[in-house]
């Protein structure tokens, strides 16, 4: 049966162009420990690294800034959580947010208020002032719901932690690359990304772009050889090497670089083609009888993600009947995000996920779109 890939938010099928190559290339040609391995190739991986490091910093206006690279964005807001705050502190956030936020504060019991929402899937900034404690330190948010896919407003974030000196901390998982972010321009202080979504590269790899005056405050989530000052039990103090112990994930680098350059070069037309899809994809579910999709769809601050929710059946059945019948692979649950389905009145049944990519077809919209309508009235 043909393989009908509806769960790019989970992760991007199929990657970029030249991706699996890259990898492969590393592996069999290149393979190297970055900082560690003396020769040609060594130096060629060093070089090759500050150029993924700076073509990084410039999806995200983040000009003059060292990204630093991680397993993924799970554990680089680890590193920001765990090595920024204490269970004294306070934090803002939103019920939108990810298990890698939500569970990283409770595991170190760090105090935390949700910012009031519609109802709809939209955060309400109006009472931010009030809720701002003499312990609270940072904003964290999500720039874009894994859940019903509608943006954050991040200026709007911006100015509310600007108003009070607080560190604006952006879970970019779902918004990048497509959702520009202007990192230094927002004065961001931290921002978490991943590289096997909206980038379309490889899984296993992610990581972190901070501020100079949080890079300097953080504390390492973990320690080890760096390549660098080998003679300190210490972890460096610069970056990239103060975060980044133990060997890179040096294969998904170059699959990173490769989906960069395929990104950079088709910039326009991928974000003109997924814009297409977005608009035919909520169109075609709208029209279905039986289903609604979670929260508000205003295409300028929505992803092509949506949630949708059944009358009468049970999401999970419908998950599988999509897949049984015509090979179509979405996902079904919480998500990851149980806050943001309270918010959006899903819980505790969930949603059935729909998540499309600048590669998904019209023909794929439409045999998903004609599935679903059997499923559920026939």
């Amino acid at each position: 049966m043909r393989r009908i890939y509806f769960d790019n938010g989970a992760t991007s099928y199929p990657k970029a162009p030249g991706v699996s190559e890259a990898v492969s290339r590393f592996l069999d040609e290149e393979c190297v420990n970055v900082n560690r391995t003396y020769g040609r190739s060594g130096r060629k991986e060093e070089e090759s690294l500050f150029s993924i490091r700076e073509k990084t910093a410039d999806v995200f206006c983040a000009g003059g800034r060292i990204p630093v690279f991680s397993s993924g964005l799970t554990e680089s807001m680890n590193t920001i959580i765990a090595g920024f705050l204490t269970d004294r502190d306070h934090v803002i956030t939103t019920a939108f947010e990810h298990n890698a936020v939500l569970r990283s504060l409770s595991l170190h019991r760090i105090p935390f208020t949700l910012l009031p929402d519609d109802g709809r899937g939209n955060t309400l900034f109006d009472s931010f002032h009030s809720l701002v404690q003499n312990n609270t330190r940072a904003l964290i948010i999500n720039a874009a719901s894994n859940v019903s896919g509608i943006t954050a407003d991040l200026e709007k974030a911006a100015e509310c932690a600007s108003a009070h000196g607080l560190a604006l901390i952006v879970d970019s998982a779902q918004a990048s690359p497509f959702c520009r972010i202007g990192f230094n321009s927002l004065g961001i202080s931290a921002l978490a990304f991943s590289a096997h979504k909206g980038f379309m590269g490889p899984e296993g790899l992610g990581g972190m772009i901070l501020s100079d005056d949080l890079a300097a405050r953080l504390t390492p989530l973990i320690a080890g050889g760096t390549g660098s000052i080998s003679d300190s039990l210490d972890m460096p103090s610069f970056l990239p090497d103060k975060f980044e112990a133990g060997t890179l994930n040096a294969p998904a680098l170059c699959g990173f670089e490769a989906a960069l350059d395929y990104f950079a070069a088709n910039r326009d037309s991928l974000s003109s083609r997924l814009s297409d899809v977005k608009i035919s994809l909520y169109e075609k579910l709208r029209s279905i009888n039986g289903i609604s999709v979670a929260g508000d769809f205003v295409p300028e601050h929505h992803t092509a993600l949506f949630s949708i929710i059944t009358e009468n059946m049970d999401p999970a059945q419908v998950c599988w009947a999509l897949n049984e019948r015509r090979g179509i692979e979405t996902r079904v649950g919480l998500h990851c995000a149980p806050l943001a389905h309270k918010a959006l009145g899903t819980y505790p049944q969930g949603t059935v996920r729909i998540s499309a990519s600048p590669f998904t077809s019209d023909e794929e919209i439409e045999i998903l779109a004609s599935t679903l309508d059997e499923v559920i009235n026939e």
